[in-house]
């Protein structure tokens, strides 16, 4: 898994500094160009201005147009300078966009039409709670976006030294595999594989599960070497016995990672939401940042 394009949401909160140091990391280690996108929320005009026309004044309806044009015009200049920041320090090309309408689709839209392979957004931090929240618009993205989603909670990601990498065998978390390996080959980063064994419940396949179980180690045990022999990597693996997203998390607290690596799995109908996937339960709790690596 390559990130050969990036798009970075910008909404020049507290988080913003966090969200951009993310991606001109990233975008060094995979020597990628960032497209940095400002979406300006359709709250003030909530249909579109042509059909809004007719049942506003026509002043009223002059200052929302002129509003919506101030705060593209102010938008524009602050990502203007932070891209000719980005490109002169950092030697990455970097472009940006406004966009004005839902925050979330806007996204959407542009990571479909523009092919990027990732895209970074933050998540804010909840002042009534000292947990880390997702906000609708980081759902909808992580839910429906083609392309990996890297979600900047907690700090930022600019010094990698240890990634966790949920693994249950199966394509989508091969991929997260393989995109850590390419990070830790070139971050010297060590990994850390967790397996959620949720077989144990079914009594009545005792015996075959004991069978699974040494095969599961055995694979591992594989992988560990293989990583370790061909790639130069440290690697470690551990089989938690709890549901995966729970495994995970608990993971997280005994081997404190710089960054989760996860995979999620395609959906036949792009529209439909997710909400409770295992990815997205990660993203939710993690302290961390989450990459969820989706295979274009």
């Amino acid at each position: 898994m390559q990130f050969k394009k990036i798009l970075v949401g910008v909404d020049f909160t507290d988080i913003t500094d966090q969200i951009l140091q993310s991606a001109i990391y990233i975008a060094k280690i995979f020597n990628s160009e960032i497209k940095l996108v400002h979406v300006i929320e359709n709250t003030i005009f909530p249909v579109a201005l042509d059909d809004l026309e007719p049942l506003v004044d026509p002043e009223e309806f002059k200052k929302i147009v002129e509003t919506v044009e101030r705060l593209t015009e102010e938008a524009g200049k602050k990502l203007e300078e932070i891209a000719s920041q980005i490109n002169e320090r950092e030697g990455i090309k970097t472009s940006y966009i406004v966009k004005t309408g839902d925050i979330a689709e806007e996204i959407l839209e542009i990571c479909e039409q523009g092919n990027f392979d990732l895209v970074i957004i933050g998540a804010h931090k909840n002042a009534l709670t000292e947990s880390i929240l997702l906000g609708n618009e980081a759902e909808k993205i992580v839910n429906k976006a083609r392309s990996s989603v890297l979600v900047v909670k907690g700090k930022s990601v600019d010094n990698i030294k240890k990634l966790l990498v949920g693994y249950d065998f199966l394509p989508n978390s091969i991929e997260a595999l393989e995109t850590a390996k390419e990070i830790a080959k070139k971050v010297g980063a060590e990994i850390d594989i967790i397996h959620a064994d949720t077989e144990e419940g079914f009594a009545h396949f005792a015996h075959i599960y004991e069978t699974v179980f040494q095969k599961k180690i055995s694979l591992l045990k594989e992988l560990k070497e293989k990583l370790e022999k061909e790639d130069s990597i440290k690697v470690d693996f551990e089989i938690i016995k709890a549901e995966p997203a729970v495994a995970i998390l608990e993971a997280i607290k005994d081997f404190n990672p710089d960054m989760v690596v996860v995979g999620k799995r395609q959906r036949k109908d792009i529209k439909r939401f997710f909400l409770g996937t295992i990815a997205m339960k990660v993203v939710k709790n993690s302290p961390v940042p989450v990459l969820i690596v989706r295979k274009r």
